[in-house]
């Protein structure tokens, strides 16, 4: 007989478990309130209050109508986003290249090809796009990729956060050239990833991520 649930934080942790495992992805729409009771076993009460408290953190969103949507796996990137944006933007950078440096490394460990091939892609449609708009979030998704191809779930939410709250705006210029969106520089560190040679991959991202720097912290280029 499934047990009934009676200790209050019992099934944010439940739930928090089931996110975390992926179980409902990010975007998707988790079952409502009576549907989740059967599903944790617990009480109707305790899980309304529950996803009461992760839509309060960030996790999940309410939509009046439509149901509760899945933001994020946890509260990490909510909550990071939170400090970033009352942090210096000197040491947000400095946290994202620390956090990227290291990830890049473990990226040439670990990444595979179809990963490889994602890379590849986003970064051709990065360099073909028709607006910085696009070129601003085709060069989001690039370094999330290189994040993700760590394999480590944690490292990808700090990320998020750290991403969320600092990205460098193109939105500023009016128009960008390939120099000045360091295609080249993408490039360069892709073909490390791909020779799986970890010290060229460190050399890449660190040269990136200077350039990086340079235009985040250059008058105007960031408040």
């Amino acid at each position: 007989m499934a047990r009934t649930v009676t200790t209050p934080d019992e099934p944010v942790d439940l739930l928090r478990r089931r996110l975390r495992a992926g179980e409902w992805p990010v975007g998707s729409k988790i079952p409502n309130d009576a549907a989740l009771a059967d599903i944790l076993s617990a009480p109707q009460s305790a899980v309304r209050e529950a996803v009461r408290c992760l839509v309060h953190a960030g996790v999940l969103e309410s939509l009046p109508g439509k149901g509760t949507f899945v933001r994020a796996v946890s509260e990490l990137p909510g909550a990071l986003v939170g400090r970033v944006k009352d942090e210096l933007t000197l040491h947000a950078m400095e946290a994202r290249e620390a956090l990227e440096s290291y990830a890049v490394r473990l990226a040439a460990r670990r990444i595979s090809e179809a990963q490889l091939a994602e890379l590849r892609a986003t970064l051709k449609a990065r360099g073909s796009a028709p607006d910085l708009g696009t070129v601003a979030r085709e060069d989001i998704r690039f370094h999330r990729l290189v994040v993700a191809a760590t394999g480590n779930s944690l490292m990808v939410e700090m990320y998020e956060g750290l991403d969320q709250g600092r990205v460098f705006d193109f939105s500023s210029m009016k128009e960008i050239s390939p120099e000045e969106s360091l295609q080249a520089e993408h490039e360069d560190l892709v073909e490390a990833l791909a020779s799986r040679d970890v010290q060229a991959c460190a050399r890449a991202v660190d040269h990136l991520l200077a350039h990086v720097r340079a235009k985040v912290l250059a008058p105007g280029g960031a408040d």
